[in-house]
């Protein structure tokens, strides 16, 4: 081979070369901006994901503390593993309720979440005395250091006082307007206010009378004890056949008045509107979705030929979304109430304190603040008429709390018998259902370990005590019983000697009525202490220096020296079974 040959072949071999070293590089080129996207997008994905795990972790961490509140379980900051996350979560207390702080962390990612929770009230006794239609009787020096609400008249003589505000409302024995009331257990029921579950429930009716609407009764249940969002019961107007935007009155249902088991609650308006007869309303339970947990209202298909149910969400803007009930044609058990008595207030001295007297009429009375009233005799100051006549006011227990009681006392076992403890005896008893009478005297003394229901009378007399168990602490314990209560002789009942703790004695006696004897069913003469006394369906009657801290009844007498020394603790009383306070998110945010 010559040299030219050799130099040819050389050359063709370095363009060859140059041409696979061009091909390599673009080929690189082309490979980078392929991959280069692809492996940015891949770890952009993971920064994501990340994240995202270190949110939901934060996020689990403040749901996992809002439980353990709502469920009265400890609480205290610690971290916990969620997955391939950690949650860090650092609890403080504030003036209010708690700040709890969460930091959740993935690889090298981290979100953090701040929760402010208040607590909120279980049973809340908010005045001194309450009483239902019934009224208030008080004479000869009794007095009342707080505020009094009434659904009845408050009628003194010989001098009582008041030394808060006395509030009277129209309509005691209000008349029945409409009526749909069925057989129970309910054949269908309308489940509302789940994250499963319509939000809404509505029931239309057509309006009997002019007279104005005092109340509603319907029959309900939820699904769990834990915490749920109270429900706004509107009166609001028809809008081609469903709810409208309207609402003439309302009204707010407490959860811890609602029970899981069926029962019928009465809720007055805070208004009382007059509707037109003839015209059809609609009757809205009105809440926010509870997560995991529903309310239910009972009924029956097509049995109340006025109106329909129906389930969806209720808007103050349109009116909202609604449909038909599944099965449809479901008619919820409800009454209407309307009408009744103007209120009275009628020889007691109002506001030692600066309180107000407001009621429809207020005669023979000397009140310190001003006299709210439409009519007035023989007062120390006229009327203000400003302010409209006061509503009804609910009580603050509910048939379905006592049932709860009872069902947590039948926990304990059933005692079929009297139960009958005297002189130096030291006993402790509960929870339990005791099937007779109890009856404590001569200086005994009954620790209460837990809930008890009797099925007969109480008697407490002779200095004897019944107190709860120390290890009550800071809560409050329930005695029901279905027969009468008697004190006498300067019997004591006592909290567990911690401050803010009370029990709770409550009566479902209707007495006096025919068969009691013209016995009440509460009789307290002299004694009694950190007690709280509650007969809803009938008489409370103090004499002869009894106290009290709060009473609630369908009627109250008070004579003698008797008084009722009210605690704003009561404001907010927890009991360690049946409808205790509970938590509510205040505020939440990422921070």
């Amino acid at each position: 081979m010559n040299k030219k040959n050799k130099k040819l072949i050389f050359k063709g071999g370095q363009v060859v070369m140059i041409n696979v070293l061009i091909f390599i590089i673009v080929s690189g080129i082309i490979v980078y901006a392929i991959l280069f996207p692809l492996v940015s997008s891949n770890s952009s994905a993971g920064a994501f994901i990340h994240s995202k795990q270190a949110f939901m972790a934060g996020n689990s961490a403040t749901e996992e503390v809002l439980y353990k509140l709502k469920n009265q379980m400890e609480v205290s900051s610690e971290t916990i593993s969620i997955g391939n996350a950690t949650a860090t979560i650092n609890v403080a207390n504030t003036s209010s309720g708690k700040t709890i702080t969460v930091n959740g962390q993935s690889e090298d990612f981290e979100r953090n979440i701040e929760m402010e929770v208040e607590e909120v009230v279980g049973v809340s006794f908010s005045y001194g005395l309450q009483s239902g239609e019934g009224g208030f009787e008080m004479a000869g020096g009794a007095g009342i250091y707080g505020n009094v609400y009434s659904n009845g008249d408050i009628l003194g003589s010989g001098g009582p006082f008041i030394t808060g505000s006395a509030t009277v409302a129209n309509g005691s024995d209000p008349s029945t307007d409409v009526s749909h009331i069925g057989t129970t257990p309910a054949p269908n029921v309308i489940d509302f206010g789940g994250n499963s579950t319509p939000q809404d429930a509505a029931q239309s009716f057509v309006a009997g009378t002019t007279t104005p609407i005092t109340s509603i009764r319907f029959y309900m249940k939820k699904s769990t004890n834990n915490w749920m969002n109270n429900i706004t019961v509107r009166l609001v107007n028809d809008s081609s056949g469903s709810p409208g935007k309207t609402t003439y009155a309302s009204a707010t249902q407490s959860a811890s008045q609602v029970t899981t088991s069926f029962n019928y609650l009465t809720l007055p308006f805070t208004s009382q509107p007059a509707l037109t007869s003839g015209t059809t309303y609609w009757i809205v339970f009105d809440t926010g979705t509870t997560w995991g947990s529903y309310y239910s209202l009972g009924g029956s298909q097509n049995s109340y030929a006025g109106g329909q149910a129906k389930t969806g969400t209720w808007s103050q803007g349109n009116g909202g979304t609604w449909g038909d009930t599944s099965p449809s044609g479901i008619d919820i058990y409800f009454e209407t109430y309307a009408g009744g008595d103007t209120g009275l207030i009628d020889g007691i001295t109002i506001g030692q304190s600066g309180g107000d007297a407001w009621a429809h009429e207020v005669n023979n009375s000397s009140v310190t603040g001003t006299i709210y009233c439409q009519a007035s005799t023989n007062n120390n100051k006229a009327c203000d008429t400003s302010r409209p006549d006061p509503v009804q006011s609910p009580l603050p227990i509910s048939d379905g709390n006592i049932e709860s009681w009872k069902e947590e006392a039948e926990t304990g076992g059933v005692y079929n018998g009297d139960k009958s403890f005297d002189g130096s005896e030291v006993v402790y008893l509960g929870p339990q259902k005791i099937v007779g009478d109890l009856s404590v005297g001569s200086g005994a003394v009954l620790n209460v370990t837990g809930t008890l229901w009797v099925t007969g009378d109480i008697s407490l007399s002779g200095e004897a005590k019944i107190k709860l168990s120390s290890s009550y602490s800071e809560n409050s314990g329930v005695i029901v019983t279905d027969g009468n209560v008697s004190v006498t002789g300067g019997g004591v009942f006592e909290g567990s000697g911690t401050e803010g703790s009370y029990l709770l004695v409550v009566s479902t006696s209707s007495c006096p009525t025919i068969g009691c004897s013209n016995d009440s069913a509460i009789e307290v003469s002299g004694g009694t202490g950190a007690v709280v006394l509650n007969a809803q369906k009938g008489t409370i009657e103090f004499s002869g220096g009894a106290q009290a801290k709060q009473a609630t009844a369908k009627k109250i007498v008070m004579t003698g020296g008797t008084s009722v020394h009210y605690e704003t603790g009561l404001q907010d009383i927890n009991f360690t079974s049946g409808p205790s306070g509970t938590w509510s998110v205040a505020g939440w945010r990422e921070i």
